[in-house]
């Protein structure tokens, strides 16, 4: 299984205290916010005037001591004055009206010109002047008249705005209750339960399901690649898999001509198909498909006689071995596959003038447990993605470049045993159960004639796209792809294989779904198309999607090629979910033994052999690996579908920096100070963010989010705008596990030994150190943002 890392998050939903709703947020759903405003102004408006009218009343009876207190004119003359002070907070503009003891207030002229109005000072006393009038029994025999109407009607209208008030208070309640009821959030005591559904999600896929599955997939005819695509579509439909798509794409594929490619010996005459068998009329009926398959897609077309010229593997060290001894100009290369990508190798043979390359594996690289010595095999020359509209998607009306070819050399694969026949060894190479690996004499020499042809044509592929939905954050994906095709017996069976295994976990989740759950991100399901010819319809479709993915993706899942052997369980990982990867792992090797590591070559994957059609189930015959690769699988997906923090380490990338800048070649200064750095700042994000966030009772959902969308980009920093061919743009993966430098530094350094000039391990230098700075100015950046724009809120 393969992850590649490119990626937010689920954070617990905000929770909104009854307490917040009634307030502000309450008002503001209701009415508008100046009709807010206009309650709360009508509210003071009504307590002024209850104050200015009950201090008015005191200083009334603190005159009426006097003797002429009974003197009905100051009676009328007190009761004016109520009713001009009620017109006066009643005029248009007195919102302004303030009780403030610095400021005098006059309050309207008055008909009484003996009544000094002295500046009203709230009383401090434990009973107001106000109060102090009502206890005075004789309060009640001096005014026996009726109170002002307009007094009653400001009781009313305090009345009015009371029950208003308080009918709101509990329609608020109400409104609240039930959208808490509605929208729940995720409490903390139920995450832990995350790992009881995800058991009980991956208990539903069984060995015996996935096999079922693949051979109904097998059960297909050889269609072209819209009807198998079609086929599955209707079977994922029917395991519940709702939102399912077909994605068509018109792209230009390089197929096998009508008669094969051959090999002939110029000194003998003695013609040969790719797979070592001579050119007869009898040979070619019976293998017709295997031998029309026998090519290299995109290869240059035409026919070509020149020397053979052995190179082994093809690497730097190898090259400027043979440029020392011959001329390579023009001739034909015999080259192994392996050690190192073969797109890479082919651009150091086409820079050194060669004009043709015959291809093949050394018996010596291939497991003891198979027999492919005497089979040629397909390749592809295409870096990825519909070599027409290279960086563009091919939709309908863009433009189509005329790229018939894509290198310059004549490049045929042929078998091992074609191989032995060129350098005249004998056929038997294994001794006392030694291999030895193939090599050409030191007195050989051999002219040969390569005679290539294809056809190019415009096809149409289709993929195949799945969605299950997130409840959370539907616009954050997680992506699981596998391939189809339809190139016969070159088609093999793990596209069967990774496709059932797809299907059983989609009918595994789809079963939890009908129960009510969904995953809080959303999971997309790919089978694409073309993928022998260079993954044309997943750059295709990446391509067409490009702005959504760059935003939206959390991470990829690869079941490419998911079952090869019996004995190694071997996941790959880009070094964010390295330890995701592993702590997944939980289970052993069929055998229950101590899972062996591989000690094949790498890049042999890169042959396309014909596959017998019981090849898998000959590898797993009980199907038990599918169903632990299924597991596997599906308890990665899952964790990162829905864990509330994505289980990225931060750390460990900043780890795999300093590693890949140890030994002598790159101890560059200011390479390992920047470094240095990162670990710093991301061992401070690791303490600092993710270890609190991963406890839910320090779990702020902004920060959980903001975390996320961190953590989803960590590794972009380290994508680099063009990388040598073959290699990968994002400089943090490398080549095979025997490398552990820096990938584009170490051609960067075999480039300069070929050619004499550190211009190229220079411009690495600069790439590799503006990458590693990014990473650290990010990871500082983040932090920053967590301290100054949400510190304190834990």
């Amino acid at each position: 299984m393969s992850l590649g890392h490119l990626i937010s998050a689920s954070p617990p939903s905000i929770l909104v205290s009854s307490k917040d709703v009634i307030g502000i947020g309450f008002c503001e759903y209701l009415t508008s916010p100046a009709g807010c405003l206009a309650l709360l102004r009508e509210n003071k408006l009504g307590s002024d005037k209850k104050m200015a009218y009950h201090k008015v009343n005191a200083d009334q009876r603190a005159q009426g001591h006097s003797p002429y207190l009974d003197n009905d004119e100051l009676q009328a003359t007190a009761l004016e004055l109520e009713w001009d002070m009620e017109k006066e907070l009643e005029e248009p503009g007195f919102d302004h009206f303030r009780l403030d003891g610095a400021v005098q207030h006059h309050l309207g002229n008055s008909q009484s010109p003996d009544l000094d109005l002295e500046p009203i000072q709230p009383s401090s006393s434990p009973k107001g002047r106000f109060q102090r009038l009502q206890e005075d029994p004789d309060y009640i025999s001096h005014y026996t008249r009726q109170a002002p109407k307009s007094n009653r009607c400001s009781f009313f209208q305090i009345l009015k705005v009371f029950c208003t008030a308080l009918i709101l208070f509990i329609f608020g309640i109400v409104i609240g209750y039930y959208a808490h009821k509605k929208c729940p959030s995720p409490s903390p005591s139920q995450e832990p339960n995350n790992a009881h559904i995800y058991h009980e999600i991956l208990k539903e896929i069984k060995a015996e399901h996935i096999h079922q599955i693949y051979r109904d997939l097998l059960q297909f005819p050889r269609e072209d690649d819209v009807d198998i695509a079609m086929k599955i579509l209707a079977q994922w439909r029917s395991q519940g898999l709702e939102d399912v798509q077909l994605v068509n794409y018109s792209v230009l594929l390089d197929l096998p001509g009508s008669s094969s490619n051959t090999v002939t010996l110029k000194k003998s005459g003695e013609c040969f198909y790719p797979s070592g068998q001579q050119c007869n009329r009898e040979t070619k009926t019976l293998h017709s498909q295997d031998l029309l398959y026998s090519y290299a897609a995109y290869s240059a077309k035409g026919t070509l006689e020149a020397e053979l010229v052995d190179v082994q593997y093809g690497t730097v060290a190898d090259l400027i071995r043979i440029q020392a001894i011959t001329n390579v100009t023009k001739k034909i290369a015999l080259l192994k596959l392996g050690q190192s990508p073969l797109l890479y190798k082919l651009s150091l043979l086409e820079d050194a003038g060669f004009g043709g390359v015959l291809l093949y594996v050394d018996p010596c690289d291939l497991p003891k447990t198979t027999d492919l010595a005497d089979k040629a095999f397909m390749v592809s020359l295409n870096a990825g993605g519909d070599p027409s509209t290279p960086g563009y998607a091919s939709i309908d009306g863009s433009y189509r470049q005329n790229r018939l070819n894509l290198t310059t050399l004549l490049v045929q694969p042929i078998s091992a045993v074609l191989a032995k026949k060129l350098i005249s060894l004998p056929e038997d190479t294994v001794k006392k159960d030694r291999c030895i690996p193939l090599q050409w004499p030191a007195a050989g020499k051999k002219i040969i004639n390569l005679n290539i042809q294809s056809v190019t044509t415009y096809k149409t592929i289709s993929n195949v796209i799945g969605y299950l939905k997130g409840t959370v954050f539907p616009d954050r994906y997680i992506i699981i792809g596998s391939h189809h095709n339809s190139l016969n017996t070159y088609s093999g069976q793990e596209w069967a294989s990774s496709t059932a295994i797809i299907t059983a976990f989609i009918q595994a989740l789809t079963l939890k779904v009908k129960k009510g759950w969904r995953p809080d991100r959303t999971i997309v399901f790919c089978s694409w198309g073309g993928t022998l010819f260079g993954n044309i319809g997943s750059y295709e479709w990446a391509e067409d999607l490009k702005r959504v993915l760059q935003r939206n993706v959390v991470a990829y899942v690869s079941l490419h090629n998911p079952v090869t052997g019996n004995s190694t369980l071997h996941p790959v990982a880009s070094p964010s979910l390295q330890q995701l990867a592993a702590e997944s792992q939980s289970f052993k090797c069929v055998e229950k033994t101590r899972c062996p590591g591989s000690n094949n070559s790498s890049f042999l994957s890169e042959a396309l052999f014909p596959v017998h059609t019981t090849k898998t189930e000959e590898l797993d015959p009980s199907f038990s690996l599918h169903e632990n690769i299924a597991k596997l699988t599906g308890q990665v997906t899952l964790q990162i579908a829905s864990e509330p923090v994505l289980p990225f380490n931060a750390l460990d990338i900043a780890l795999e920096v300093q590693n890949s800048l140890k030994g002598d070649e790159v101890n560059i200064p200011q390479l390992l100070a920047v470094a240095s750095r990162l670990r710093d700042t991301a061992e401070l994000f690791q303490s600092d963010e993710m270890r609190p966030a991963n406890d839910p009772k320090e779990r702020a959902p902004i920060r959980v989010r903001m975390l996320n969308d961190v953590l989803q980009s960590l590794e972009k920093s380290f994508l680099i705008h063009r990388a040598p061919p073959g290699l990968y743009r994002n400089i943090l993966y490398r080549l095979d596990e025997r490398t552990s430098q820096f990938s584009v530094l170490l051609e960067a350094l075999e480039h300069c030994k070929l050619h004499q000039s550190n211009e190229t391990i220079q411009a690495a230098l600069s790439e590799v150190l503006n990458s590693i700075n990014s990473a650290q100015v990010y990871f500082k950046a983040g932090l920053d943002v967590f301290e100054t724009t949400l510190g304190g809120k834990k």
